[in-house]
């Protein structure tokens, strides 16, 4: 939801410590100078343990296909150090999310998580959740979070996100418990990083006094912070989407029928993965189409898919008799959505 948290403490793929005995290998690496970093390490002096050398060979790779060759064949070696194998694990899954690739995120994770290891770090926990949350297992997602524990390097992170599941589950209670023990948890930089977070579930459980100073804090404290510009950015989505429902409709407006508004389907106009140009495809047709609406769903890779929908129907023979005659006064294909089916769509 959320794209402010980068300086917060998210797992990278090489946060790692390393060995003293590495020390030349890690220096030239973090200076940059790969070429050098990999001679050193083929000069075979740097007394590195079991694992150590594969995990600096990955590193150091010159593709994310050859990386994750040499990681897998690492996990496929029952001798090393559960440690050892946690950390080749986590790479792995590192470079899986990096290509998109969630399940894969959670098939290289779930040995670790089900091994007899104790002490498995929070980072390994934090990145299962996220790839679960990505495929919509959002249950799965919360208890993977739930398990970083106080004092873990990646414990606010987890709680962050712990927070963005309760506002995408529209409980808002739940969110602002999360993320006040995120922001109870770190210092007042990390705190700011969260405020756009704890903005909107104060809006979305109706505090708005609250809402309205933290913004005013936000603002005088840090006015250039990422943070007060996502907030800002937020407040204009909802002005826009206000003026779009607000326009008055001309004569010639498509109005649907009046229905049960816990029906089970809907007419889908659209589905965008820029919620940008859901709104524009809004704006577009809310002279003919007043109600018009915008849901957020996630698509079968877990990415955010913004659909834009109108009407609300019981019966689904009415949906589609409304889907075919809109078809036909738009000119644009109109499909009945399914909203008890998560949104799945049919003709």
């Amino acid at each position: 939801r959320f794209t402010i948290l980068a300086g917060l403490g998210a797992a990278v793929l090489f946060a790692w410590p390393t060995l003293a005995a590495l020390s030349t290998v890690a220096g030239l690496f973090e200076a940059g100078r790969y070429d050098e970093a990999r001679d050193a390490l083929s000069a075979g002096e740097q007394g590195a343990r079991p694992g150590e050398e594969l995990l600096w060979r990955s590193r150091l790779a010159y593709t994310p296909a050859t990386a994750l060759s040499l990681l897998e064949s690492g996990l496929e070696d029952n001798k090393l150090a559960p440690a050892v194998r946690a950390r080749l694990a986590l790479e792995a899954a590192d470079l899986h999310a990096g290509r998109g690739e969630h399940r894969e995120v959670v098939q290289v994770l779930t040995p670790i998580l089900n091994g007899e290891a104790t002490g498995i770090p929070g980072a390994v926990y934090l990145r299962a959740g996220l790839a679960l949350r990505a495929l919509g297992r959002l249950q799965q997602a919360r208890e993977m979070l739930a398990s970083v524990r106080p004092g873990d390097p990646d414990f606010v992170l987890a709680r962050y996100y712990l927070g963005d599941i309760g506002l995408e589950q529209n409980d808002s209670a739940l969110a602002l418990r999360y993320f006040k023990a995120a922001a109870k948890a770190t210092d007042r930089a990390g705190e700011s990083r969260l405020a756009a977070g704890l903005w909107l579930a104060h809006r979305t459980a109706g505090q708005e006094r609250e809402a309205d100073e933290l913004f005013r804090r936000l603002s005088a404290e840090d006015p250039g912070s990422l943070a007060l510009l996502e907030i800002r950015r937020l407040l204009q989505v909802e002005a826009d989407e206000r003026a779009a429902r607000r326009k008055t409709a001309p004569a010639d407006t498509v109005v649907t029928p009046l229905v049960d508004t816990s029906g089970r389907y809907a007419l889908q106009l659209g589905a965008f993965s820029d919620r940008g140009l859901a709104l524009e495809f809004v704006k577009r047709y809310r002279d003919r189409l007043p109600d018009l609406r915008i849901d957020k769903s996630r698509d079968a890779r877990g990415q955010f898919l913004y659909k834009v929908r109108t009407g609300n129907y019981v019966n689904p023979a009415l949906a589609r008799s409304q889907a075919k005659q809109l078809q036909q006064k738009l000119g644009i294909e109109v499909i009945v959505a399914d909203l008890a089916a998560g949104g799945s769509s049919s003709r």
